[in-house]
Parts: structure tokens; sequence; C-alpha cells
């Protein structure tokens, strides 16, 4: 079995991460993003043309994944405040109900 390029690990590893972004699983794409980590410091700033395609490829990928993941924290923050609201209300309503 022949051991993949950092280059071509980096390529699965961000592929990965896309799919585990796409449904919303960010604890997995977190992880696989701290996998990944370590591989592209390892670079040198000198890559031949293909290389340096994926890394673009790799950046767009990434700057698209980091938009999605705002949208959902933002998302997830609303849904959050509103679940506060909504135990807030079913305080006041037992307090209330008990006179």
């Amino acid at each position: 079995m022949e051991l993949a390029t950092p280059i071509e690990r980096i390529w699965e590893l961000t592929k990965s991460i896309e799919q585990a972004a796409a449904v919303a699983e960010w604890e997995r794409a977190a992880q696989l993003a701290s996998e990944r980590s370590p591989l592209l410091m390892s670079l040198s700033a000198q890559q031949a043309g293909a290389a340096l395609d994926v890394l673009k490829a790799v950046h767009a990928i990434d700057a698209r994944i980091a938009a999605e993941a705002r949208l959902a924290q933002t998302e997830l923050g609303a849904e959050y405040r509103a679940a506060m609201q909504a135990a807030c209300n079913v305080n006041q309503y037992q307090r209330v109900a008990q006179f």
C-alpha cells in the first residue's frame, strides 16, 4: 500500500471536513481540521503547480465552510435565545398561575 503524499492527505481531509460541515457535524469537522493543520504547517513555501492548485482549492473550500460555520453559529445562537426566552415565559406563567 502506497502512502499518500501530504498534499493528497490534505485534500482527503479537506473533502472530509467539507462533508462533515455539509451535515452540520461541526465536532467532526473540527477534529479533521486539527488533524489536517500540522500537515498544512509542515509544507514549505515553495510548492509545485499542481500542489499549489490543490492548496488554492483547499483555501476556497475553507472560506466557504467558515461562512457556513458563521451562519450556523448565528442560527444556533438565535435558537438558544428563543429557548431561553421560552423557559423564562414558562417560569413566569408558573409564578402567576400559582395565585
